[in-house]
Parts: C-alpha cells; structure tokens; sequence
C-alpha cells in the first residue's frame, strides 16, 4: 500500500454511536489533530454524509415516541396560492425547480410563523425540515410538500400555523436507530446544485466528532458493552463504517449490557 495512514472517526449521538476508519494517503502528520481532520473531510465523498448527519441530529436533539414526524402538504386552493407568490431570482429555472423555490420559500415563512408565536408562548421549538417533490420509494415525481421533525410542545402551533394545506403527524418510532427515516425522507430530495436538502433550526446540537490516527487498518471492533446496530461490509484497505447503541443506554425495554 502506498505512503498513508488509518485515521479512525467516532461520533456520539444521543444513544448512538458511530466509528469510522479512513485510509488517508500521504504523509503521517505527528500531532496535528487538525490536519487529521482536514484529511478527513477529503474522504467524506465515501461516506453517506447527509442521511448520516440527518440521522445524527435526530438522535441528538428529539425524543423516540414524543417528538413528531410531521408531514405538510398543499390543498388545491394552497398549491394554486403558493404558485402565485412572489420570490426573486427564479429566472432560468426550469418549472419544476421554480416550484422547488416557492414551496422552500413557503416553509421559510412557516417556520417564521411557528418560532414568532413558540417565542411569544415560551415553549421551544426545535426542527429539521424537508421539502420533497420525489416518491421515496420509487423516484417518481410527486406533488411538493414538506416533512419535518419537531419537538412536540411546538406541535399545536404548527398545526395552527400551516394554512396552505393538510397537517399529517405522527410521535417518532420508539427506536434507537432513527437512519431508516433518515434515509426515507433524503430519498425523497431531488439533488438540486448548491441547495441543501434540508434544513435545521439553529438551536440544534450538532455531535462533533473525535479524530485519532488509527495503528491499523484492521477491522473496527464493536466498544465494550455496545449493541451492534450496523456494519458495513469488512473489505481490506477500504474505508469501514459501524453504528452501534452506547454501553448503558436502554435498548427494547432493557439496560444495554
């Protein structure tokens, strides 16, 4: 193998957990913590970084079976509304991604409406949300409408404040792993240049990750007292990836031990 080293990546979020191992190639810095991250996010093209990152905010900052999935779409009379709203720079885009920016431009507004009267009531409101105009399961285009997570004291309000269309909710799954949703809901983003494919409140706490320079590339073991959630396929000189409930935590009813 040419001149490199392992650089090993672990994530702590909520009552998950992640190790990642990443050959870097080059020289071996001595103890510059920061050039092991700079050469970190050189490989991040292999790594599922926005479900990831997705998943990982949920795990951080919402409650299994509390906080809400919340779905928003757009009656007729709402649909008719928001193609008629005003929102500069659109010129050039082609229809379906100027309907794109006007439903991104009416979430915006919603999620204005929600923080205005969260804040004047004092309760909270955290939330990551997503528009979507795709089928997650089979790619087909769909009607644009929105999904969101958000605390549950904020719920009502959204309810209030949403008046473009249908309010769907539901308490997230009582799981450990939320990477299943995660993934749904970015499935369901068309990928658009220089656009994100969702957007979080700025209240979120976002898990940082902890660098070292790995001895090895061998096979990443599982910490002690941990539940394996998932491995990726154990491949010599490949990146590797696991994601596993921390030691302590309650997993289906019980103490993870």
């Amino acid at each position: 193998m040419k001149d490199g080293y392992w650089a090993l990546r672990k994530y702590t979020a909520g009552p998950v957990g992640e190790s990642i191992k990443y050959w870097i190639p080059g020289e071996k810095p001595s103890r510059s913590e920061r050039r092991i991250k700079s050469d970190i996010r050189k490989q991040k093209a292999n790594e599922a970084n926005c479900e990831r990152t997705f998943a990982r905010l949920t795990h951080e900052n919402f409650r299994n079976g509390i906080d809400q999935l919340v779905g928003l779409d757009y009656s007729q009379e709402g649909y008719e509304k928001m193609l008629a709203s005003r929102v500069k720079n659109l010129d050039g885009l082609s229809e379906i991604d100027r309907i794109m920016a006007l439903a991104q431009h009416q979430a915006e507004l919603f999620l204005r409406r929600v923080g205005r009267e969260c804040k004047k009531r004092g309760i909270p409101f955290r939330y990551l949300m997503v528009t979507s105009d795709m089928d997650g399961k089979t790619g087909e285009a769909v009607r644009v409408h929105h999904h969101m997570i958000v605390n549950a004291e904020a719920l009502d309000i959204c309810k209030e404040k949403w008046t473009m269309g249908g309010v769907d909710y539901e308490a997230l799954w009582k799981r450990d792993d939320q990477t299943d949703l995660a993934e749904y809901l970015m499935k369901q983003v068309r990928r658009l240049p220089d656009a994100k494919k969702y957007t979080p409140s700025r209240n979120l706490i976002r898990p940082r990750p902890k660098d070292r320079i790995a001895i090895n590339g061998s096979e990443l073991r599982l910490p002690k007292g941990a539940a394996l959630l998932y491995r990726s396929p154990y491949k010599p000189g490949m990146a590797q990836y696991i994601r596993y409930v921390l030691p302590g935590v309650k997993l289906g009813g019980r103490e993870n031990e």
